[in-house]
């Protein structure tokens, strides 16, 4: 039987780690369960997500005919106590829950080699962060609708006794029905916790789950002697992408887990207008913002459902007129990430235009009689061959350049057919750097990047995850550590030129990593 890509649909040898033509990576679970219904009723439709710790699959239920979500814990990993223990975890939180505005778990099970996975409802729709990146600030009233029913949703889920512990953008998922109209759906609760449970005390400690830039105070640690982490710890997290939603861009960013641990211990937010001047909510709106922001917990709403309800109440007054994208900083280069090809150029002519603006205005100089007419003949003849001798240089070096990128190509092919032809327009020059976007977890140190090919060590400055790094195209070595660990982690990647790609790194289980301690 023939084996198809699920990403690109070419037939392919199912033996191959990723496809030849799209580059989609081919998993164990992938080449049995591709044409073979999962459990015997889940047809698999496509994959949304891969991981180190398993694989997230768009399915149709054969029998019910219904569209569902299968998240998969693999074989290896689902031998491990503790990433069992939280699976499981899971999906018994999430039966505690029936909220239209949070997901639906359906089914749990264990299939013959180990693997477990739950299947979720599946929302059609697109989550906050891909909202805010393509439509920029949202309107304070738009705003204030959804971050509404997405508390409502938050206030279910408390209700259960459950602290969610990663509430983000891409874990508020927007959808619309049948009738047009949308609906704010709460996702993941990968990390969540039940009030009281053993395990969330470990996080006065000094352990940290979560996401660096959405984390509250209390997720760091800082809580008094005996207290724990509770509902409002969500509500702090909730506040920082409601802040997103209405200027484009968190209040706070940084580089290390250590500058968010201080912004989020003792940091005060900068008022709206000052992040974004375009940014269109009323002071109003702005207030009930800042006092889900507050350090001490004691000072923000006491529940999901006192925040919702403050903020339904002032809807009626809010504008309807988004704000537009914050300004850029002057260091920020535009057009580098849309023009990745191009980058070198781009940053040449920025560079000339600073240079442009920062030279003083010239000292006129004094006016020179135009040459005889022989002598300007004779200039002309020679700008036109020195013209045609660049030309043909030029052209020489073009040519040169395309056959051997022609032979490169086919060399690189793993299936030894012909590569497919690309257009002037679409062939990406051979010295372009491509970029590894580094990601850990719990978080991890780039210590060495080594070319495999030179022996040589790349030079890479002090690097936490997530970090991405530009290198030439190669074969690399990379290696990370983390000081709760005893053994780093080396992954070997292949760069090539012009291309992304990430490298995900698993040290253990997240609670048992200390927070760095601060330099």
């Amino acid at each position: 039987m023939p084996f198809y890509c699920i990403h690109c649909r070419s037939e392919i040898d199912p033996k191959f780690k990723a496809c030849p033509y799209c580059g989609e990576q081919i998993t164990d679970f992938l080449r049995r369960y591709l044409e073979t219904p999962i459990d015997g009723k889940y047809q698999i439709l496509s994959r949304l997500g891969v991981g180190g710790m398993g694989e997230v699959y768009k399915v149709l239920h054969i029998h019910l005919n219904a569209i569902r979500v299968i998240k998969l814990m693999r074989s290896n990993i689902a031998a491990d106590p503790g990433a069992h223990e939280r699976f499981l975890r899971e999906a018994r939180l999430a039966t505690k829950i029936n909220h239209p505005n949070v997901a639906s778990l359906y089914d749990f099970s264990t299939l013959d080699d180990g693997s477990r996975y739950m299947v979720w409802e599946y929302i059609e729709g697109i989550n906050l962060h891909e909202l805010i990146e393509t439509r920029g600030p949202l309107s304070p009233r738009y705003a204030a609708k959804l971050a509404g029913d997405a508390l409502l949703g938050l206030e279910a889920v408390h209700r259960a006794g459950i602290v969610h512990r990663d509430i983000s953008p891409e874990n508020i998922m927007i959808a619309r029905d049948d009738d047009g109209e949308e609906h704010v759906k709460i996702i993941d609760l990968g990390i969540a916790k039940q009030w009281g449970e053993e395990g969330s005390a470990k996080t006065q400690t000094g352990m940290f789950v979560g996401k660096w830039k959405y984390c509250s105070p209390e997720h760091l640690g800082m809580l008094d002697p005996g207290d724990r982490i509770d509902g409002r710890a969500d509500l702090y997290s909730f506040g920082i992408v409601l802040y997103e939603m209405l200027t484009g861009v968190p209040p706070f960013q940084a580089d290390t887990p250590h500058q968010y641990l201080v912004l989020h211990s003792s940091e005060r937010p900068r008022a709206l207008r000052e992040v974004n001047p375009a940014a269109t909510a009323s002071p109003e709106l702005e207030a009930l913002l800042f006092r889900a922001l507050e350090k001490d917990r004691r000072n923000r709403f006491a529940s999901a459902r006192d925040f919702a309800r403050a903020l339904l109440e002032l809807l009626p007054t809010l504008d309807d007129t988004r704000g537009a994208p914050p300004p850029l900083p002057a260091a920020v280069e535009v057009t580098m990430e849309p023009t990745r090809v191009a980058a070198t150029t781009m940053k040449t002519l920025a560079l000339m235009k600073t240079i442009e603006i920062a030279t003083p205005e010239p000292t006129p100089l004094p006016a020179v009689p135009p040459p005889p007419p022989a002598a300007r003949k004779s200039r002309a003849l020679l700008v036109i061959g020195a013209a045609l001798v660049i030309a043909l240089v030029g052209g020489g070096i073009a040519m040169y350049v395309g056959r051997a990128s022609a032979r490169q190509a086919r060399q690189d092919r793993p299936d030894g057919l012909k590569p497919v032809l690309q257009t002037a327009a679409t062939v990406i020059p051979a010295a372009a750097p491509g970029r590894v976007a580094v990601n850990a977890f719990p978080w991890g140190e780039i210590t060495a990047v080594k070319n495999l090919a030179s022996g040589q060590l790349e030079p890479v400055e002090h690097a936490v995850t997530p970090a991405p790094v530009d290198l030439a195209p190669g074969r690399y070595e990379i290696t990370l550590s983390n000081p709760s660990f005893a053994a780093p982690i080396t992954k070997v990647v292949d760069v090539r030129p012009g291309e992304d790609q990430t490298l995900n790194v698993h040290f253990s289980d997240p609670e048992a990593a200390k927070l760095p301690a601060l330099q």
